[in-house]
């Protein structure tokens, strides 16, 4: 786990990072549209999972964008090299959910693969790399069309793990759509940041 500290003194964010650390819960949500035409094109025309491949730029998009990266380790404000796909799954069949920690590496269809084979292995709740800090939490619920979705688990102020969930892909005017709800702490994350996660994210898709 490569990561660097935070000069709060001298961080540009120093006021906002302080004012929102009076609150409780700094905590909140955005949700919107993003259009997933050209990725359910590549997923079939590449047969790879929509979800992982989904998982995948998701990361690779907060990847890019610094603040994303932003945990508090120890009370310490620090900045990691990278983060990992942490995110849930079920095997066909099945009712019960699992979790899953897995490394964000190589390309898309090496993630999918390596990924796709790890999860079809996993007997334990929990699999992968471990509970680590790293990571965004990603999840799906695929039977339902939903707008919004909350978290579990928010109570820690100091919690700065990004939450992505997304709901079945629908069509809208020609077009295929999911929503996406993005959960961030305050702290670190303003809506300029989810602005740009939206933004890149499409934009990874429409590449494809």
């Amino acid at each position: 786990m490569e990561h660097q500290p935070i000069d709060i003194n001298s961080w540009d964010r120093r006021d906002l990072y302080l004012h929102f650390s009076r609150l409780k819960s700094p905590h909140y949500a955005v949700a919107a549209y993003v259009d997933v035409t050209r990725l359910l094109e590549y997923k079939r025309r590449e047969r790879l999972s929509f979800y992982l491949s989904l998982v995948y730029l998701t990361t690779g998009v907060l990847n890019g964008i610094r603040n994303f990266r932003l945990r508090i380790i120890d009370g310490q404000v620090v900045i990691f090299d990278r983060i990992h796909t942490n995110f849930t799954h079920k095997q066909p069949g099945e009712e019960v959910f699992r979790f899953h920690t897995a490394p964000f590496e190589g390309t898309l269809r090496q993630y999918v693969e390596a990924t796709s084979e790890a999860i079809a292995r996993q007997t334990t709740l929990f699999g992968g790399m471990g509970d680590i800090p790293n990571v965004v939490y990603c999840s799906c619920t695929p039977n339902l069309d939903a707008t919004a979705i909350s978290n579990p688990g928010m109570e820690d102020p100091d919690d700065a793990i990004p939450r992505v969930n997304w709901g079945k892909y629908v069509e809208r005017d020609g077009r295929w759509m999911v929503n996406v709800t993005f959960t961030a702490n305050h702290r670190f994350v303003d809506g300029y940041h989810i602005g740009l996660f939206f933004e890149r994210l499409q934009a990874a898709i429409n590449s494809l």
